[in-house]
């Protein structure tokens, strides 16, 4: 396969969403070529990777809290686009019917460090067996599904929690530094 354009600038910011741009009249007759990326590799400040027709995209996305999402347009050149495609995987899906369903099924989860995403009026985090086994038996109804995780929700810091901190432990309880002491 012959490459138009082998030679591509490093990647430091999304340009808006693939939809919005073709809606807007911004991308029009360009080819377009995905980078296909596992939810957690969305995260990385610095990545390389191979799009499906074969370029070598690098990204260097410092800037805090910066995260690549499913159709975010990353490249618009004269006859060439580049979109980040999120692959689908494994996930625990939770329809919670109440508020305070919502908020302790999500309380709990956090507690466990498990990162967390919103895909409509559900969430949605990496499937793991032993959560899985245990939303079920903490009444939360939880379903397997295979989904793209690429809006995630983020807590105490743009980059979410983060384990810089010291922890304290004393009888199986530990303090994150804050003050408060819990037990996972």
């Amino acid at each position: 396969m012959q490459i138009l354009n082998p030679i591509l600038p490093i990647m430091e910011k999304t340009l808006g969403n693939l939809t919005a741009l073709c809606a807007a009249g911004k991308i029009t007759t360009q080819t377009i070529d995905y980078v296909p990326l596992q939810w957690y590799e969305s995260e990385r400040n610095i990545l390389r990777k191979t799009s499906k027709a074969g370029r070598e995209v690098a990204f260097r996305l410092l800037k805090e809290g910066q995260r690549l999402e499913h159709d975010d347009v990353v490249f618009i050149g004269e006859n060439l686009v580049i979109a980040i495609e999120i692959l689908p995987s494994e996930v625990i899906v939770l329809s919670p019917k109440t508020l305070p369903e919502m908020a302790r099924a999500c309380y709990e989860i956090g507690n466990k460090h498990s990162p967390l995403f919103l895909d409509g009026d559900e969430v949605t985090l990496p499937y793991d067996k032993p959560m899985f086994e245990w939303l079920q038996a903490a009444g939360f109804r939880p379903q397997k599904a295979k989904r793209r995780l690429s809006r995630a929700l983020r807590a105490n810091s743009a980059q979410g929690h983060s384990h810089g901190h010291s922890h304290d432990h004393h009888q199986g309880y530990h303090q994150h530094g804050d003050g408060n002491w819990h037990k996972h």
